[in-house]
């Protein structure tokens, strides 16, 4: 991890950014998976592939709250995300490894997607990337099951939005996978997977 930062914007919400010296598949999953771990919901986001000095990072910005309301304080969590992001980031850990030793359970497919999700692809051939869009009720665990599925892809997120809207959540991402546009079967799995429906 290159740098890590953390500001307290109220009682309840707090912003965390990170950047990481590698944009590889995989590095928002483990992100993640220590918010997810930790009990923390992401209100919004921005992710975002950076070159400085002719080197590539990955610039992540984060608004976070507790998914409870007890009374774990601030200084609880700014203890721990930072150095738990880094233990996932170096590969010192798996992320199913953590929620194992936790004993906490990865998101339930059911509870996240009580109606099914809007989900849309839209492929940008010269940039060689496909805009991925999801549209869903807004529950702990979202972002972390979703990413899961990418990095299983081995699909790549080079930068994207997080938004939540009272009960709704609305992410996009632009994507690549290998280099290039999703495939299409590729999107079809994708969405298969993440909605817990059979592949089109």
């Amino acid at each position: 991890m290159i740098s890590f930062s953390w500001t307290a914007l109220s009682e309840h919400i707090f912003e965390i950014r990170i950047k990481t010296p590698v944009t590889r598949v995989g590095t928002l999953y483990r992100l993640t998976a220590a918010i997810y771990v930790l009990g923390l919901d992401i209100v919004s986001g921005t992710v975002d592939t950076a070159h400085e000095h002719g080197e590539e990072y990955a610039d992540d910005t984060f608004l976070l709250r507790p998914s409870s309301d007890g009374e774990t304080s601030f200084a609880y969590y700014s203890a721990r995300v930072g150095v738990l992001m880094e233990t996932l980031i170096r590969n010192e850990k798996d992320p199913d490894d953590l929620l194992r030793e936790r004993n906490i359970n990865p998101p339930d497919i059911r509870f996240l997607f009580e109606a099914l999700p809007e989900i849309t692809f839209r492929d940008i051939p010269d940039r060689k990337v496909t805009e991925f869009n999801i549209t869903s009720q807004n529950r702990t665990g979202l972002l972390f099951h979703i990413t899961r599925i990418f990095a299983e892809e081995g699909i790549s997120i080079l930068r994207g939005t997080i938004k939540s809207e009272e009960d709704t959540a609305k992410d996009r991402f632009f994507l690549q996978q290998q280099g290039e546009c999703i495939s299409e079967e590729s999107k079809s799995r994708l969405s298969a997977k993440i909605t817990g429906q059979p592949a089109s």
